[in-house]
């Protein structure tokens, strides 16, 4: 492989907005960007002189990286349509939860190149940031990947697929839960009437608290203190909406189970 690494990008979304930009100004050779629909990778193509192509059968055969940035559901039909890849040429995924071994059947050196955060087409992300958990089949996968993710990241570290696999769904615990509560918690107030923009400034000390301190330690409320009254007055205002009322019970339920009863802690309210 040469110093600079060819690649084609199988995927034109989210993570593929923000990895092939970087990719290409690390000085990687972007040769192709696949998606189904044409001018979804040709927005991407352009921005790196890439070819874009949205049918597999046009792949380009002598790159040396295949990456596939497409939905989890999608990846065993990509690899399905790929033609058979010498031991040189690397095939992976960018995928949190899919065993790299799906990929074996068309590589004998496969692999991760997982970032580990959120992503969305439209939002400035520093990539110099982002964790990218790296594995490989091989010795050789390893160090490849290893060196093009450090190329766009100070952040990089090995990974197998059960680590991983166990830090992405911690992540979806700590993103997509968390997003999907603050949701919850607005929509509410909506209903309700009421402005949810007065959560902004507790939203803001929350998020400001939990990369201050060990987030374990900044946990307070009726759950933590015991307050039956407070939450059964809660679980009174929920009576209507089943769902959240059961998010909440589940909630407090899960945070007594961790801090048992203490008393004397600072609380909001």
């Amino acid at each position: 492989m040469s110093t600079l690494p060819k690649v084609v990008c199988i995927g034109a979304g989210n993570v593929a907005s923000h990895i092939i930009p970087a990719l290409y100004k690390a000085g990687n050779l972007i040769t192709q960007v696949y998606s189904r629909n044409h001018d979804h990778a040709y927005r991407i193509a352009i921005k790196v002189d890439a070819q874009p192509i949205s049918d597999l059968d046009k792949i380009d055969i002598s790159a040396d990286i295949y990456l596939i940035m497409v939905n989890d559901d999608a990846i065993a039909e990509v690899t399905n349509l790929l033609p058979p890849l010498s031991v040189k040429q690397i095939l992976c995924h960018t995928s949190g939860g899919t065993p790299t071994n799906l990929l074996a059947d068309k590589s004998n050196s496969y692999g991760s190149f997982y970032p580990l955060e959120t992503f969305k087409k439209d939002s400035a992300m520093d990539m110099s940031k982002v964790p990218f958990l790296i594995y490989g089949s091989n010795d050789y996968t390893t160090r490849t990947l290893r060196m093009v993710a450090r190329q766009i990241s100070s952040n990089v570290s090995l990974a197998t697929d059960a680590q991983r696999e166990k830090y992405h769904m911690s992540a979806v615990f700590l993103n997509n839960f968390t997003t999907h509560l603050v949701c919850l918690a607005q929509d509410y107030l909506l209903e309700q009437k009421l402005d949810p923009k007065i959560l902004d400034a507790i939203l803001e000390t929350t998020f400001e608290r939990m990369l201050e301190r060990n987030v374990c330690d900044n946990q307070t409320g009726p759950a933590l203190r015991n307050d039956i009254i407070v939450e059964n007055r809660h679980k009174e205002l929920l009576h209507n909406n089943h769902m959240l009322k059961e998010v909440y019970q589940i909630l407090s339920s899960s945070i007594k189970a961790k801090y048992h009863k203490k008393e004397g802690n600072e609380d909001i309210g």
